[in-house]
């Protein structure tokens, strides 16, 4: 029996002990339990929470799923409230591999993020601040939520950037983002690494860099392929009027903002127009095309607005310049909306371009003021235009040759800054032997008569002075030609006898034109009084007597004059008496 006794009381103990290890095993198993199911509630509320305040935004989340051997948290509708219905950030799914400190210390740590479909409004605010920045950014003194991520990964994700610095707030929107970015903590400044790529509005866009948000600063690489100018219309009309209504961009460019940059805003890079069309926006007509527009060198910064370009290539180009009505031209599209005057002043903007080449260009030139529009074309335009500057007055040396429509030569030589503050230059333009049925509408408007025949060639020379026009023009007329008269009123100039009177032997006809012309208000100058003055000084300027002259073409033509007689003697005073009063009208027009 005691035998017995000592052989079952440790069995007994031993029991004892395996119920309570038993108890107490199945007691931290269902805390375990409970701490694993109260751990997605937990983070849900503690995240919630600590976004809520740091965003000042409200946060919600669908659910949480907690992976504890994996270190694994996955958030299902993750989404922090913007305006309206759209939040501005949301993501369908986020899987963050987690430290476990975070738990029980500030802040939160992870080793990786990966975002699924999430879609972020970065908004740039009129103050220049950013709206997220309380969310990502740190002061670097402790006193923001830590945060640290090794690596980020998003996936077909969606980035607007919406800029409300300007007068009308611009969007530009990434879709189909892939991005990776690595080594963020907001404790200090230091910025972190980012690359990426999207489809943007049809094209793509890949960039690499760095980025930070506070203070905020970004520096990065974009690669841009095949992305629609109409693109970027927002933000080129704060440089010129003309809308972008085709054409593809290729660019390759350096993008550095904030602490990057001291000059604000600034750009570096090159790129490619393809396909251009520009439309005047107020009338929806194009103003110009081009196969290819190549720009090299190109900076703009934003503190002090500046363009400047070292080199663009303009392959056949094709530009419309119109006068109307009420002698206005269509070339204030190329001005920016707010400028005055053709400087730089009333926008603030400066723009230098070194060099400008154009071949194979053209130009469809219409003047409406006139009772039958005048039309010529200009093509095979090859040359250069260097150093064309609005912050100051440069020289602007242009060179340029191609033909008329009727295949005509030109030449246009000269010194033409149309950027700076006035219209300031030296221009000759030399056309040769040009149809002369080409300008009938102006002969009809200031000569009166139609036009049947002739050519002409044109030595024009041309000095703009503080928006001034002075031209001297030498004008040559072979063979000139004229119809019946369709206009009495243009002038009171018995035209085809003074031109018979200036006609050469071999039917060639010199004028020299003087005119002065207030381009602010061209509509002041008497053209008829221009040309009529011409015509007067070549009559003076004839070698035998302009009187002799005048009266044997009187003779001969036998024309009448006003109550002349048909007698031998009346006729011969009266005629006598015509080649006196011809002159004198000639000379006498102002």
């Amino acid at each position: 029996m005691p035998h017995s006794h000592r052989s079952t009381a440790p069995s007994a103990r031993q029991r004892r002990l395996g119920i309570a290890l038993s108890m107490l095993a199945a007691l931290v198993l269902l805390l375990l339990i409970a701490w694993l199911w109260a751990l997605p509630a937990y983070i849900d509320q503690r995240l919630s929470q600590a976004l809520t305040e740091r965003s000042g935004r409200q946060v919600t989340i669908d659910d949480v799923t907690l992976t504890p051997w994996r270190h694994q948290v996955t958030l299902d509708g993750l989404r922090i409230a913007g305006q309206a219905d759209t939040p501005v950030f949301s993501s369908r799914r986020v899987v963050a591999i987690l430290d476990w400190h975070s738990l029980f210390e500030p802040g939160w740590r992870f080793e990786r993020i990966d975002l699924t479909a999430p879609r972020l409004q970065l908004i740039w605010r009129a103050s220049g601040e950013w709206n997220l920045v309380k969310l990502f950014g740190g002061t670097g003194s402790g006193e923001a939520m830590p945060l640290r991520i090794t690596r980020l990964t998003v996936s077909d994700g969606r980035l607007d950037w919406i800029n409300r610095r300007l007068d009308e707030p611009l969007t530009l929107s990434l879709q189909r983002l892939d991005l990776e970015a690595r080594d963020y903590d907001n404790r200090d400044d230091r910025p972190f690494t980012l690359q990426g790529q999207a489809k943007w509005n049809g094209g793509t866009l890949k960039g690499n860099g760095e980025m930070g948000f506070a203070p905020w600063t970004l520096d990065i690489e974009l690669d841009a392929d095949q992305v629609p100018l109409t693109t970027l219309s927002g933000y080129l009309a704060q440089v010129v009027r003309a809308a972008p209504a085709a054409g593809s961009l290729g660019a390759q460019i350096r993008l550095r903002a904030g602490r990057a940059s001291d000059t604000g805003t600034r750009i570096h890079g090159q790129g490619e127009i393809a396909g251009l069309e520009m439309r005047d926006p107020a009338t929806d007509e194009p103003v110009a095309r081009a196969e290819r527009v190549s720009i090299t060198g190109l900076t703009f910064t934003s503190a002090q607005p500046e363009l400047i370009v070292e080199q663009i290539s303009l392959a056949a180009p094709w530009l419309e310049v119109t006068i109307d009505e009420q002698l206005d031209t269509n070339l204030d599209v190329w001005r920016p909306p707010q400028q005055t005057g053709g400087g730089s002043e009333g926008t603030g903007i400066r723009y230098t371009f070194d060099t400008l080449i154009i071949e194979r260009g053209a130009v469809a030139f219409t003047d409406r003021h006139l009772p039958r529009p005048f039309e010529i074309d200009f093509s095979a335009l090859n040359g250069k235009w260097q150093a064309i500057n609005s912050a100051q007055a440069g020289d602007g040396q242009l060179l340029l040759e191609g033909q008329v429509s009727d295949g005509s030569p030109l030449r246009i030589e000269g010194a033409f800054d149309p950027l700076s503050d006035a219209l300031n230059g030296n221009l000759n333009l030399h056309f040769e032997r040009l149809d002369l049925e080409t300008f009938a509408p102006y002969l009809r408007k200031f000569g009166g008569y139609a036009v049947e025949g002739g050519q002409a060639t044109l030595n024009l020379d041309y000095r703009l002075v503080q928006g001034r026009l002075i031209a001297k023009n030498h004008v040559v007329l072979h063979r000139l030609e004229l119809g019946e008269e369709v206009n009495a009123s243009a002038t009171d100039l018995p035209l085809k006898t003074l031109l018979d009177v200036l006609k050469s032997e071999d039917g060639v006809i010199e004028l020299d034109i003087p005119m002065h012309l207030p381009l602010d208000e061209p509509s002041a100058v008497d053209f008829g009084s221009v040309i009529g003055q011409a015509i007067r000084e070549a009559l003076e300027n004839l070698v035998t007597s302009p009187l002799e002259t005048l009266s044997a073409v009187v003779d001969d033509d036998g024309e009448r004059r006003e109550n002349g007689t048909e007698d031998g003697s009346g006729e011969s005073d009266k005629r006598s008496e015509a080649g006196p009063a011809l002159y004198e009208r000639a000379r006498t027009i102002q």
